[in-house]
């Protein structure tokens, strides 16, 4: 009796190049498409007709809005339009599902999308961003500084050295269950909105609060100015996309984005928005 003691690695190694055999032919025609990169239609079809057109989900403030005639408005569009005139150009916008917002590029029915994107460097061969022109990842909120040094006290009646007051199910609570696997001594309040987490940091319930940038953005200066944005906890950088050929509208795009964000165009537009 034959006793095959490296049976099991076999098959380990048999499950192993199927699922890269899966993988390698799931992402096949995107590999094939980005070896086959040509020239920029995209850049030929807006320098022939003199717009830029601009996927959009209008569904998104506020980034991204649409009026009752049909006027597209928010962050996004003012960005978009800015480029445009920057580039010489006009801004067009066409309306997108959420789940059709980059193959509207690969099939040239719009030449960018701006729809509060959030960089995926999974698809970024096939796909190209633009210079990221704002940061919606989680931030740290701050108390007001009579209320840093007091102790909070958890629910059972314990103090504990760090609580951190999150939004239940949020990507600010699973950033501040990485803390806690991290670092000793950090407590987890969950709260069922963001506007609730701060109402206990601004209360004195709780040390801190972990909340995203958008929400801190609009909520604080308004309801809660006695409380500071501190650093960012994670990163969720948004950007403008282009079809991996257009390297000349996407040159373009970023030429007038550093721009925007050298003179302080893009940080108004921003403020501007999130203080409405």
């Amino acid at each position: 009796m034959t006793n095959d003691k490296h049976a099991p690695r076999t098959t380990q190694y048999v499950i192993l190049a199927l699922i890269v055999a899966f993988v390698a032919l799931w992402l096949a025609p995107e590999v094939v498409a980005w070896f086959n990169r040509g020239e920029d239609e995209a850049w030929a079809r807006v320098q022939q007709s003199g717009v830029i057109r601009f996927a959009i989900d209008p569904s998104y403030m506020p980034f991204d809005g649409l009026g009752s005639q049909g006027d597209f408005y928010g962050i996004d569009v003012e960005i978009a339009q800015e480029i445009a005139r920057r580039s010489g150009l006009r801004a067009e916008f066409i309306i997108a599902g959420q789940d059709s917002l980059y193959d509207v590029l690969e099939v040239g029915q719009a030449d960018a999308t701006i729809s509060a994107l959030i960089v995926n460097p999974i698809i970024d061969y096939v796909w190209d961003y633009s210079m990221p022109y704002f940061d919606a990842g989680q931030v740290l909120i701050r108390p007001p500084r009579f209320l840093r040094s007091t102790p909070q006290q958890s629910d059972m009646g314990k103090t504990s050295e760090i609580s951190i007051a999150v939004e239940c199910g949020s990507d600010g609570d699973a950033a501040a269950r990485h803390l806690v696997r991290r670092q000793a001594g950090i407590e987890v309040r969950q709260f069922p909105t963001a506007n609730e987490a701060l109402q206990a940091v601004s209360a004195g319930q709780v040390g801190s609060a972990i909340i995203d940038a958008v929400s801190a953005r609009q909520l604080i200066p308004k309801v809660y100015p006695q409380l500071t944005i501190g650093e960012y906890v994670t990163h969720d950088p948004l950007a403008i996309a282009v079809w991996g050929e257009s390297t000349q509208l996407l040159a373009a795009i970023n030429r007038a984005l550093a721009a925007m964000q050298q003179d302080g165009t893009t940080q108004k537009i921003i403020d501007a928005w999130m203080a409405k």
